[in-house]
């Protein structure tokens, strides 16, 4: 009788003691993978290749756009010298018209372009979220969203080779 009571406790124990184990990793891996994740906004805008491109294309624009206004001034200012009013006026016009031109081109860049590139990255961060099933992703620039988080939690890196193999197409 003494030997079945035996048998019985340790079978029991062994019992108890699985059971410990598959709830105790059951809640490791449940603490393991957070619900609450962020991004760091700044480093996911500038690593981003849609961003990338649009800015190059962009920035070529703005360049060829400053050394347009660079050569007229060099003109305006042959032009002045010269005391040629009538030309000096005429260029001051077209000078004055392709500086609106650049600043139009630096507000679209700034506001335009920056939102079409965020309508892209959200969708893909939704994405990403919820194949990864997270319930929140927190965008953080280190001036207020999120003050302090582990490092654990940023996810930023994995969102971004996401969001850049998207764009590209794969």
């Amino acid at each position: 009788m003494k030997k079945k009571y035996i048998t019985w406790l340790l079978v029991i124990n062994g019992l108890l003691a699985i059971a410990l184990t598959v709830l105790l990793s059951i809640y490791l891996s449940s603490i393991s993978k957070s619900d609450i994740v962020y991004v760091d906004n700044v480093e996911l805008f500038n690593g981003f290749n849609m961003a990338k491109d649009l800015g190059k294309i962009n920035n070529e624009k703005i360049t060829k756009q400053k050394k347009k206004l660079d050569s007229l001034y060099s003109i305006y200012s042959i032009f002045k010298e010269q005391k040629n009013t009538e030309k000096t006026q005429e260029l001051e016009n077209q000078l004055r018209s392709e500086d609106q031109e650049l600043r139009k081109m630096n507000e679209y860049f700034s506001k335009d372009l920056s939102q079409k590139v965020w309508n892209r990255l959200n969708q893909y961060i939704k994405e990403y979220g919820e194949t990864n099933q997270y319930k929140i992703v927190l965008g953080t620039q280190g001036n207020g969203n999120v003050m302090y988080a582990i490092d654990k939690i940023n996810i930023t890196v994995d969102v971004l080779e996401y969001a850049n193999n998207k764009y590209e197409g794969n």
